[in-house]
């Protein structure tokens, strides 16, 4: 079968030009294991850090890597089971399944076939494709779960910071399913692309400052939404919230978390300040909330309400599983401005942006 595999750790920055393509046996099933021919996967920013050893990737990331185990990249896939062990009874051959990703890092699904434990699939949506499907596992799971976390309700204003990136896209889609007013915050290069998924209003961060602008309005919000700006626009952030607000942040107070490689020193700082920010702020509002959830708690109420609600992600473009394409994509992913989703079609083989 054919994979992208590393053959030797990487260092920072450059995944891209690792990665090779590989011509390698079809995995074996063991006791308790289906084997899916993967027809989709996707590619995240966290493929990059555990690859690279940076943030979770330093505890999670490959320990051994080598041209003779090669680590194979890629973490979501949608495709259809080939092979099943002979006590596995709750899947048969031809189902059409999604992994649920694991709340520890996992790997090997850019490749044409991956073993898995059966207990680690749902079945696909019907109701979506190959495609549609890879595309929401993480990113639906963090978005649906920060929107239920926040409690989020009907007429309240909400700010998101990086209102482009794909997960804020589905994020977006799913306040306004909620009847939320949402204000994105993005480059002016994006500001349709933003509206197109529903933003009521749209502050272009290159022209002017959000924080001023809605404090000279008169406007406060009821939560803010954080992904990648860290501690660099929180403290904007707490400006314009009600003193009940919120701010939820998936990323802590480090921008781009993921990129560099921290110090003990700097994990324990970071871990201390997210500490003391959730405790202190709830004496004091606004609430600081760092936020994460666990895919498999939240996977099949996130299908059930992006499916009712006709939520979609767009996709930043669709590649071929080839070492070309692929080291391009992993450089463009890195370098932040990405759109949507990059999806990895196994049987594709034009780009399609």
């Amino acid at each position: 079968m054919k994979a992208i595999a590393l053959t030797r750790k990487p260092t920072i920055g450059n995944v891209g030009n690792e990665i090779k393509e590989l011509e390698i046996p079809v995995p074996q099933i063991k006791d308790n294991e289906i084997l899916v021919e993967i027809k989709t996967s996707a590619m995240q920013i966290d493929d990059i850090s555990h690859a690279q050893g940076t943030t979770l990737g330093r505890f999670f990331g490959p320990k051994i890597v080598s041209e003779n185990k090669p680590f194979i990249m890629g973490t979501e896939f949608s495709g259809i089971i080939a092979e099943i062990w002979k006590n596995v009874s709750k899947w048969k051959i031809g189902d059409e399944v999604i992994n649920i990703t694991a709340n520890t890092p996992e790997h090997g699904s850019w490749a044409n076939f991956r073993c898995v434990n059966q207990n680690k699939v749902r079945l696909k949506p019907q109701e979506l494709s190959h495609r549609e499907a890879v595309s929401m596992i993480i990113p639906g799971c963090v978005a649906y779960g920060m929107a239920m976390y926040s409690k989020v309700k009907k007429g309240d204003m909400c700010l998101i910071l990086w209102a482009s990136w794909g997960i804020w896209g589905i994020l977006t889609q799913i306040l306004k399913a909620k009847w939320v007013i949402v204000t994105g915050l993005c480059s002016t290069h994006n500001i349709e692309k933003v509206k197109a998924n529903g933003a009521d209003f749209v502050i272009d961060y290159t022209k002017e400052n959000f924080s001023e602008k809605l404090i000279t309005q008169n406007i406060k919000m009821d939560l803010v939404f954080d992904s990648v700006w860290g501690k660099q626009l929180e403290n904007q952030s707490i400006k314009i919230l009600n003193e009940k607000g919120k701010f939820i942040t998936v990323c802590g107070p480090e921008k781009y978390i993921g990129s560099i490689k921290l110090s003990w020193n700097k994990i324990y700082s970071m871990l201390w300040y997210i500490l003391k920010r959730s405790i202190i702020s709830k004496i004091i509002g606004p609430k600081y909330i760092f936020y994460g959830t666990v895919s498999s708690s939240v996977i099949d109420d996130m299908f059930d309400f992006v499916i009712k609600n006709e939520i979609k992600i767009p996709f930043d473009r669709v590649i071929p599983l080839r070492q070309k394409e692929m080291s391009e994509a992993l450089f463009h992913l890195a370098s932040h401005k990405t759109t949507g989703r990059i999806i990895i079609d196994m049987i594709q083989e034009e780009v399609l942006i």
